[in-house]
């Protein structure tokens, strides 16, 4: 017996049919809804007036732009109020307004970032970074448990609000090998190994320097490490993320960040490879690599330098930027940064990638 094949059943098929294809299909016509990408911006402080009633109507007024593109995610420089200067809570702020609007706020620590000598820091010289001759560097020498009990305490009040997670950028060394040699330190690596990294050449000729250069590396791991123990302790839904430099192997030996490895545990939810560029082989030469090593070890959302040191984008690399973060599968993207990602890009992506 034949099943009579109605105009009507005609129909409905097509309409199946083109809403499977709305779901699985790639590509110009079909791009990702915001829901399922994360979208991304590192945020600074500077962008607000320093008045809690003018700022508020900035970030509310930004805020409603970063939704009208689908922005679901906020990387949040200096919330903490000795961080910014405001006279009011600025953190809580961000969350309010974020949330309203379907936004995660991440506040930014940037353990390996330059200081200035003031507050706690300005009591303990001793944690500064210092080269082979004894001269300190303004950075703080994250191998010191001290230093890391700082950032420890000051990431802890961040988790007496409700945020949606901690974002570690500087997480590394001073780029060029910039170690610490103090005596703490030397003599730290000195049980382990025999030899202070002092009494070696300073090449990868030698051995124990190679074990320095891995030795500086695990701080870093570790730091990461005690991180994810202080999120985990608070009993908090907080994710841990953390900003990458390009190249895992020139990270790790140049600046300590073996991001490499940490896919192979659950130190982290996701990383940010700064792949400021407008090369765009090289952008997807990387970002595929970075998926690759990432597996099932954390999430990538590649940062797309809008405007940095090493780069100005057009609009239309910015386009193709998304495009190539989608079709290398990363799971998201983030824009570096608020200062420069400002309304002509976002009618850019409004208007093509980001278009509903």
């Amino acid at each position: 017996m034949k099943t009579k094949f109605s105009p009507f059943n005609a129909l409905l098929v097509a309409a199946c049919l083109l809403l499977f294809g709305s779901f699985t299909m790639t590509g110009k016509k079909n791009e990702p809804l915001a829901s399922h990408e994360v979208r991304a911006v590192w945020l600074h402080s500077g962008l607000f007036d320093k008045k809690a009633d003018v700022a508020r109507g900035q970030i509310i007024e930004l805020f409603d732009s970063y939704k009208d593109i689908g922005i679901n995610n906020l990387f949040c420089y200096y919330t903490l109020k000795d961080e910014n200067g405001f006279d009011w809570d600025y953190l809580q702020l961000l969350i309010d307004e974020g949330h309203k609007r379907g936004i995660k706020i991440h506040p930014i620590f940037c353990p390996g970032h330059e200081v200035a000598m003031t507050g706690e820091i300005k009591d303990h010289p001793e944690w500064l970074i210092r080269d082979r001759d004894g001269k300190t560097y303004p950075a703080l020498n994250l191998t010191l448990p001290e230093v890391r009990n700082y950032w420890m305490r000051r990431m802890s009040q961040t988790l007496k609000y409700d945020i949606d997670g901690i974002h570690l950028d500087y997480i590394r060394f001073p780029v060029n090998q910039r170690y610490s040699y103090d005596s703490l330190t030397c003599t730290a690596f000195k049980k382990e190994f025999g030899y202070s990294p002092k009494e070696v050449s300073q090449d990868d000729g030698s051995m124990i320097w190679c074990e320095w250069i891995k030795w500086n590396a695990r701080q870093i791991t570790g730091f990461v490490k005690e991180t994810r123990e202080l999120i985990r302790q608070s009993g908090r839904k907080v994710v841990l993320g953390a900003d990458v430099f390009p190249n895992p192997e020139t990270a790790r030996v140049l600046i300590g960040q073996d991001w490499e490895s940490w896919a192979d545990t659950d130190l982290l939810d996701f990383i940010c490879p700064m792949f400021y560029t407008n090369d765009l082989d090289l952008f997807r030469e990387y970002t595929a690599n970075a998926v690759k090593i990432a597996g099932k070890g954390y999430q990538v959302y590649p940062g797309i330098g809008v405007q940095t040191s090493h780069n100005r984008i057009t609009k239309d690399l910015l386009i193709k930027e998304v495009r190539i973060a989608r079709e290398e599968d990363a799971g998201g993207i983030a824009f570096f940064s608020g200062n420069s990602f400002n309304q002509e890009m976002r009618d850019t992506l409004k208007t093509s990638v980001f278009k509903r």
